[in-house]
């Protein structure tokens, strides 16, 4: 059996014996809207965004920055004919602690048919707090800090895409505000749940991280928010379209989204390479949510081969500075962190994951660096398949997992 497997531009070729081949795991290709554009206009329509904005003079939108498939700017050309009759229109990407998005990401997030002008658009910076409003408290004392533009406008429209998350359970919905439009500490304290082994990909009802999530934006008023939720599949095709509320669309969102993204296989595997794809693949600090999908279909003792070109390399490195204190697995299980540090729970969620499995990973990343944040870098990928093999046995198989950033394969012994 041959495999022609994605790497950033290129395509690596990996043969496997056939009796060594455990299978192919791709999304399931569901059938794409025939025409998105009027799909998200009779949507609109019929959840009556006109009269939601009503004699509206400040509005603004919310979308995602580049490291999300959305297809802001078919929804933004749907929106001007109710736009343009409003008076003051902004516009902010939803980075919350990544970077600011470059001219050309923000030319495609745009489009040609978004009638806002680049005057008219602002970019939340976690690290500024001059820019962020305390909008109350969890139930922990802690402040929730959101973009000051929240409370400038009069109604908010936020544009979003819902797919699996490696430990929020789903993207979009609520993680558009928080982090996206939320304060560096805000984000900390939140994603200091995502050390919790309930925090999983397609896993919502306790899971600590989105209950929080839910706590925070709860705290807006969301009677002031019409949320437009797409899903769509790893071909960048829009299967659903899904607006209104913002827990009613995110909720009807998250149901298409489980069709389309999770996987039922019938057993677990002692090997199982997990290709990652755009935009995920640009760097390392993205990577993690391959193994973290995968992991649950490797047996105990086995192993996953990640591979993601990481063209970019590290990306965020504040989860490899802080991997300088804690340079073996073990010193960050043991450790007591006073005061949330951003990355802990990458370098946590990865060495309680190497307590069971071996993770190695087919970069362009420095090995050394590959190695900080406990992952174990390979040059050749066709030689490091063929050892794992040999070294489980004559009945090992292994399983590849295409798009594995975004597919979550479930176990399901009756599947």
């Amino acid at each position: 059996m041959t495999i022609r497997i994605p790497y950033g531009d290129d395509k690596l070729e990996i043969t496997v014996p056939d009796e060594h081949f455990g299978g192919l795991i791709e999304q399931k290709r569901q059938v794409a809207a025939r025409n998105v554009s009027s799909l998200i206009k009779d949507s609109l329509a019929a959840d009556r965004l006109g009269e939601f904005l009503g004699d509206s003079t400040r509005v603004l939108v919310v979308v995602n920055d580049s490291y999300r498939w959305t297809p802001s700017h078919l929804v933004l050309a749907e929106l001007s004919q109710y736009l343009r009759k409003i008076s003051d229109v902004r516009l902010i990407v939803a980075t919350g602690l990544h970077r600011k998005p470059t001219d050309s990401e923000i030319d495609r997030i745009l489009g040609d048919g978004c009638d806002i002008s680049r005057s008219g658009i602002a970019y939340s910076d976690a690290y500024d707090a001059d820019q962020f409003d305390c909008i109350g408290k969890w139930r922990s004392g802690k402040d929730v800090l959101v973009h000051k533009l929240f409370g400038w406008a009069e109604k908010v429209i936020v544009i979003s895409s819902v797919e699996p998350h490696y430990f929020a359970g789903f993207s979009g919905g609520p993680k558009s505000f928080v982090p996206g439009l939320a304060h560096k500490s805000t984000i900390e304290a939140n994603h200091s749940l995502a050390v919790s082994s309930d925090c999983q990909p397609c896993i919502l009802e306790g899971n600590p991280f989105a209950e929080s999530l839910r706590e925070a934006v709860d705290l807006l008023d969301l009677s002031r928010v019409y949320a437009i939720q797409l899903v769509l599949n790893t071909h960048e095709d829009v299967v659903g379209v899904f607006t209104g509320d913002l827990w009613s669309s995110f909720g009807r969102a998250v149901d298409c989204a489980r069709s389309v993204f999770v996987e039922k296989v019938d057993r677990q595997y002692p090997v199982v390479v997990a290709v990652n794809s755009p935009p995920l693949d640009r760097n390392l600090y993205q990577m993690q949510k391959v193994y973290e999908n995968t992991k649950g279909l490797v047996m105990d003792g086995g192993s996953i081969i990640v591979v993601s070109k990481c063209q970019e390399g590290v990306g965020n490195d504040e989860f490899l500075n802080l991997a300088a204190k804690y340079p073996e697995p073990q010193d960050v299980l043991n450790a007591k962190v006073e005061g949330w540090s951003l990355g802990f729970h990458k370098l946590y969620r990865t060495a309680l994951a190497k307590k069971r499995i071996s993770i190695f990973a087919k970069t362009d990343v420095d090995p050394e660096i590959v190695r900080r944040v406990y992952l174990d870098p390979i040059d050749d990928l066709q030689s490091k398949i063929n050892e794992e093999l040999e070294k489980f046995g004559k009945e090992s198989k292994v399983m590849f997992i295409l798009d594995a950033g975004h597919v979550v394969p479930h176990v399901d012994r009756a599947a």
